[in-house]
């Protein structure tokens, strides 16, 4: 029997599934799992996709999958992922996040953080809908 720990890990990777099933279908090179520096505590961090310049990203794109199926810790963890976002990741950056599994208040805070570097919040059908329109 697996923790619950473990089933969010593997839900989470489920959903990393899904987001690079999207990219190679669009043809796009991701680099899963990117060393992209320090964040605010001064630690190495990896984002889970960057996607080298292209046309209308001159310094990459990164994105980034957030996943609850269950209520749990993982939306008090945005705030940090958007302070490193917003002060340290090297390229603007898009946050999938998805699940009904979120404090509905924790992604309506989410979406309020769009702007600088996060360029948008976006539910799986969302992220599936821009990248059918962008690429």
């Amino acid at each position: 029997m697996r923790s619950q720990g473990q089933r969010a890990n593997q839900n989470g990777q489920t959903a990393e599934i899904v987001i690079s099933a999207v990219l190679l279908q669009k043809r796009l090179i991701a680099v899963r799992q990117y060393p992209v520096g320090d964040g605010i505590f001064h630690t190495p961090i990896k984002v889970d996709f960057y996607l080298p310049p292209m046309p209308g990203y001159r310094t990459g794109l990164i994105i980034e999958s957030k996943w609850q199926e269950v209520s749990g810790s993982a939306d008090e963890k945005l705030p940090y992922l958007v302070a490193n976002i917003q002060t340290c990741f090297p390229s603007p950056t898009i946050i999938v996040i998805d699940g009904s599994g979120f404090r509905p208040g924790a992604v309506a805070w989410l979406y309020r953080q769009v702007g600088g570097n996060l360029l948008a919040v976006q539910n799986m059908r969302e992220f599936v809908t821009w990248c059918n329109q962008t690429f």
